[in-house]
Formats: C-alpha cells, sequence, structure tokens
C-alpha cells in the first residue's frame, strides 16, 4: 500500500472507532473536512478519501451542503460493519449484534435443512465428504484449532449451498467470515469438537433417511449450544 493509502486506512479506522463507541452519535455533523485534516494532520485529499470510504459503507452520508454526517449506520451499513463491531470495545452493541447474527444463522441453516429434506435428489456429494472428514478426525483427534474450524465451517457452509437455493448462497458466503470467528471462540474449548462431530453425523444420518425432526432437533443442540458458549465469552 502507498502512504496516501495507508494514511486513508488509519483515518478510517479512527472515525469507525468513534462512531461504534459512541463518541461520534448518530445524526452529528463531522468537523469541516479542512479541520479534519489539521486535527488527523493529513492532508485533504486524505480525509475526502476516508469520508468516501465511509460512506461507501454505510457509516457517513455527504449532504447536498457538504455536511458530513453520521448515519444509522445498522440501517444503512454493508455486512462488514458485524466484524467492525465485534472487534470493538463496545460491549452492548457487541453482544446485541452477536445475539441477532445467532438467531439469523440459526433460522437460515433450519430453512435449508428443510429445504434439502423437501428435495427428491438433492446433491449431498460434499456433505457427505465433509462428515468422512470429521470421522477421520473423530479416528484421530489432532488438537488444532485451524482444523477444527475449517471442519466445523465446512458443515455449516455445505449445508446451506445444497439446499440449491442461489440467494442462501449469497447470504452464507457474506456471513462466512462472522460465522468462522464464533467457530473459533467456541473451539477454545477442544473436547467440544467431538460432540459437535457427532453431532452432525446424526444430522447426516437423519437427512438420509428423511426424518426432519431429528435433524432440526440435533441441529439446534448444535447451535444452541455454540450460542450459550460464545454469549457467555463475549458478556
Amino acid at each position: 500500500m502507498t502512504s496516501i493509502e495507508n494514511m486513508t486506512s488509519l483515518i478510517v479506522k479512527k472515525i469507525k472507532i468513534d462512531i461504534i463507541n459512541g463518541q461520534l452519535k448518530i445524526g452529528e455533523k463531522l468537523l469541516p473536512l479542512r479541520e479534519l485534516a489539521l486535527k488527523y494532520q493529513v492532508s485533504r485529499s486524505v480525509v475526502n478519501s476516508a469520508v468516501s470510504s465511509l460512506s461507501a459503507q454505510g457509516y457517513l452520508q455527504v449532504t447536498p451542503r457538504h455536511f458530513v454526517v453520521v448515519n444509522d449506520y445498522l440501517s444503512t451499513g454493508t455486512i462488514d460493519i458485524l466484524n467492525d463491531v465485534l472487534y470493538s470495545n463496545n460491549q452492548s452493541m457487541k453482544l446485541r449484534l452477536l445475539k441477532d447474527t445467532l438467531v439469523f444463522r440459526k433460522f437460515v441453516e433450519t430453512e435449508s435443512l428443510k429445504m434439502i429434506l423437501a428435495s427428491d435428489n438433492p446433491d449431498l456429494s460434499e456433505l457427505e465428504k465433509c462428515i468422512n472428514k470429521q470421522k477421520e478426525w473423530l479416528n484421530n483427534p489432532i488438537k488444532d484449532i485451524e482444523i477444527l474450524v475449517e471442519l466445523d465451517a465446512t458443515f455449516h457452509r455445505v449445508l446451506i449451498c445444497a439446499n440449491g437455493n442461489a440467494v442462501f448462497r449469497l447470504i452464507q458466503r457474506n456471513f462466512e467470515d462472522v460465522a468462522s470467528r464464533m467457530i473459533r471462540f467456541f473451539y477454545r474449548n477442544y473436547d467440544a469438537a467431538i460432540q459437535n462431530f457427532n453431532w452432525y453425523q446424526q444430522i447426516y444420518e437423519a437427512i438420509l433417511i428423511k426424518d426432519e425432526k431429528k435433524a432440526i432437533e440435533t441441529l439446534w443442540s448444535v447451535l444452541d449450544q455454540g450460542a450459550v458458549y460464545v454469549l457467555r465469552l463475549i458478556e
């Protein structure tokens, strides 16, 4: 990155932090661009680039009179705001968005499971590969958190992709980073992998015999256990 790009990235990060932590309130006007440049000791071009970037991400709005106003970023922002908040120091906002994310994740995966079970001939080849890799791990457990995160995240990804709905796949891709971070939190407890991978095998077997009740109940056991553990860490 060039020096200007580095400075722009730094100013973007500083303003984001001020917005998420509440130092800059929703609806509040920022200082004029010239004064912002003086405050951060950077050029006007750097400030302009930072404001443009934050506007594109939904944090700021440039009004017709060239005022820069803080947006209600949870309504106007992109999915990347989830990551910004989860790495912030705003605990109440972090907890709120994490709870909402967990509820949404449960809904998407439950609906995906129902769609798979309703299909006459779903493509379960990737799900089968994932289950087989988890079985290999169970036969020879390796306490490597990156391996566990990948095995776990792959199950959720292929479960959603197997439903055949392109929009669900797009949603999954946008949430993948956030989901992987939550999974990484969970697998600080290595022993949980044994129970989870056995549950995933039960879900797969329930899909094969089209036992919707068993498949959904087991999926909820996985997701609810993970939600309780992750929320406890954040709280």
